[in-house]
C-alpha cells in the first residue's frame, strides 16, 4: 500500500452496562451503552485541522447501524467526539443487546467537513482496507465489544470513491454581529441614552429562531448564517414589543466601534407591569390523577400534564393540573395588554421526537403537545379531585409545543385567556384559572414543571401582566 495513503482506525467501544434507575428497584439487563474511543494509527492531520480551536475540540462521527434483518437502528446518527488532551472521547449511546451491522462511518471536523470515511464494499477505494463496510458486530449485556472500522482520509476524493451517494453533511456558517440596546427617550439629552437590557429573538428561514439576553453593554451575538434577511423581535418588560427586519449585510458591517443600535421607543403611556409569583401560602394550584380520582393533590410540587406508567399497577397514569393567580392588585381601571406565563422545570422529562410527531393516514403529521384552557367554574385547591374537576373550555386555548432549549424554562403568551372575549354564542366565559392537559390526546411522557408549592422559589410559575391606565 502506498505510503501517501494514510489510514486511521477508530475503535468503537460498546459498553454493555446495567441501566440502574434511581427510582426503580429492577434493572434492565437487555440494554447497554456504546461509545467511541479513537486512536490514530499512522500519519494523521486530525490535530492540524483543529488549529483554530482551543481546550476541548468537538468532532462528530456520523454512523448508520442496521440489525441483521436490514432494519435501521441508527440512521445518520451524529455522535460528538471530543479531542481531549492526547486522546479522544465520545458521548455514550444506548443500544439493545443483539447483532448489528455498521453501514456508514464518517468523521466530521469542527468546521462541518467530512475528513475521514470508511469505504463501502465494492467502492473504488475499498481495496485499501482489509474489511470495508458493512461490518458485523454483537452487543451483549455485561460484555464490552470492540469494532474496528478502517477509515481513509477524504482529501480530494468524492463520496462516490467511498461508495456513498453523498456524505449527507450540511455546513452551517455562523454570522456574528455587535449590538447595543437603548430606550429611545427624546427627553434624555446628550451625550447618549443609557444602555439597557432586553430580550432579542432572531428568526430566520427553515423555522430557525433563538432568543438572546441583551446586557446593558456591547453584545456580541452569533446567529445562523446563510440568509439574506432576519426578523428581530425586541422585548423589554413595560415596553411595547418591537418587530423589524435586518439584512445580513447590515449585520456583517457592524463592529465594536459601530454596533447595531436596537431602539425601544419610549411612550408617556408605557405599559405598566404586575408580576405574580406566589409561594405555597398564597399560590393556588393542584394536580389531579385518574388513578386516584378521589384524592386531592393540592400541595403537589409539580405543575404537570403527564401520561406515564404507574410502576405498581402497570397501567398508565394521567395527571393534569389547575392553576389560578390572584390579580386583585391590578387596578380596576387597568386595560390588560399582554399576559405572559413563565414555567420552569428542575429536571426535563425526556421525550423522543418520534413520539410527538405522529404520521397520519392522510399523509399529514399530528403534532402532540399540551394546552392551557380557561377554567369557567369555581374550584378549591385543597378539595379538587379528578372526579370533581371544574369545567374548562377549548375556546381560545393556548397550545404548548414540545421543546428543547438551552434554558430550563419556557414563556407562554396566555393573553387570550385573560382579555375578555365573546364567543360565537355571545357568551363571555368567567375566568377561574388555567387547566393544563395534553393535546390533542395523551402521549408519553408529557410536561412536568414546578408548581407554587415547589421549594425553589425561582422555579415557581410566574405570571407577568402588562397593562395601561386611562389618561
Amino acid at each position: 500500500m502506498k505510503t501517501l495513503i494514510r489510514s486511521m482506525q477508530f475503535t468503537l467501544i460498546l459498553l454493555a452496562v446495567f441501566a440502574i434507575s434511581s427510582c426503580e428497584k429492577n434493572s434492565d439487563t437487555s440494554k447497554g451503552t456504546f461509545k467511541f474511543s479513537i486512536t490514530p494509527i499512522g500519519e494523521s492531520n486530525l490535530n492540524k485541522s483543529a488549529e483554530a480551536d482551543t481546550a476541548m475540540v468537538s468532532y462528530h462521527v456520523m454512523v448508520s447501524v442496521e440489525d441483521t434483518e436490514g432494519n435501521p437502528v441508527l440512521t445518520d446518527e451524529l455522535i460528538p467526539v471530543y479531542l481531549f488532551g492526547a486522546g479522544f472521547i465520545s458521548e455514550e449511546v444506548e443500544l439493545d443487546a443483539g447483532s448489528y451491522k455498521l453501514t456508514k462511518f464518517l468523521v466530521i471536523n469542527p468546521a462541518g467537513e467530512v475528513i475521514f470515511a470508511a469505504p463501502l464494499e465494492g467502492a473504488p477505494l475499498a481495496y485499501l482496507v482489509n474489511d470495508p463496510l458493512p461490518i458485523g458486530f454483537r452487543v451483549a449485556a455485561g460484555v464490552t465489544t470492540t469494532v474496528l472500522p478502517e477509515v481513509l482520509p477524504v482529501d480530494d476524493h468524492t463520496p462516490g470513491d467511498f461508495g456513498y451517494v453523498n456524505f449527507g453533511i450540511q455546513i452551517i456558517r455562523p454570522l456574528g454581529f455587535y449590538a447595543i440596546c437603548i430606550i429611545d427617550n427624546p427627553m434624555i439629552m446628550a451625550p447618549a441614552p443609557p444602555l439597557t437590557t432586553a430580550k432579542l429573538t432572531v428568526f430566520a428561514g427553515n423555522n430557525w429562531h433563538y432568543s438572546f439576553r441583551l446586557e446593558a453593554t456591547l453584545n456580541h451575538i452569533i446567529i445562523r448564517g446563510g440568509h439574506d434577511t432576519y426578523l428581530f423581535l425586541l422585548e423589554k418588560e413595560g415596553y411595547m414589543p418591537q418587530k423589524f427586519y435586518v439584512s445580513a449585510r447590515e449585520l456583517m458591517a457592524t463592529t465594536k466601534e459601530r454596533p447595531l443600535v436596537l431602539k425601544i421607543p419610549w411612550d408617556s403611556n408605557q405599559w405598566k407591569v404586575l408580576v405574580l409569583r406566589p409561594g405555597p401560602e398564597k399560590g393556588k394550584d393542584a394536580m389531579i390523577s385518574n388513578l386516584d380520582p378521589e384524592k386531592n393533590f393540592g400541595a403537589h410540587k409539580f405543575f404537570e400534564a403527564t401520561f406515564i406508567t404507574e410502576p405498581v399497577l402497570t397501567v398508565m397514569r394521567s395527571n393534569e393540573s389547575l392553576i389560578w393567580f390572584n390579580m386583585n392588585d391590578l387596578p380596576k381601571s387597568a386595560t390588560i395588554r399582554k399576559v405572559m406565563l413563565k414555567l420552569s422545570y428542575e429536571v426535563p422529562l425526556p421525550w423522543d421526537s418520534a413520539s410527538v410527531f405522529i404520521p397520519k393516514n392522510d399523509g399529514t403529521v399530528e403534532k402532540l403537545g399540551g394546552v392551557l384552557q380557561k377554567i369557567v367554574e369555581p374550584w378549591e385547591e385543597e378539595k379538587v379531585t379528578w372526579n370533581s374537576q371544574p369545567k374548562s373550555v377549548e375556546f381560545n386555548q393556548v397550545y404548548i409545543s414540545p421543546f428543547i432549549r438551552n434554558v430550563n424554562f419556557i414563556e407562554v403568551d396566555v393573553t387570550r385567556l385573560y382579555v375578555p372575549s365573546v364567543t360565537t354564542d355571545n357568551v363571555e366565559y368567567p375566568n377561574y384559572g388555567m387547566f393544563f392537559r395534553l393535546w390533542p390526546r395523551e402521549w408519553v411522557p408529557g410536561f412536568r414543571f414546578a408548581s407554587s408549592d415547589h421549594p425553589v422559589e425561582a422555579l415557581r410559575p410566574q405570571l407577568t401582566v402588562y397593562y395601561t391606565l386611562p389618561q
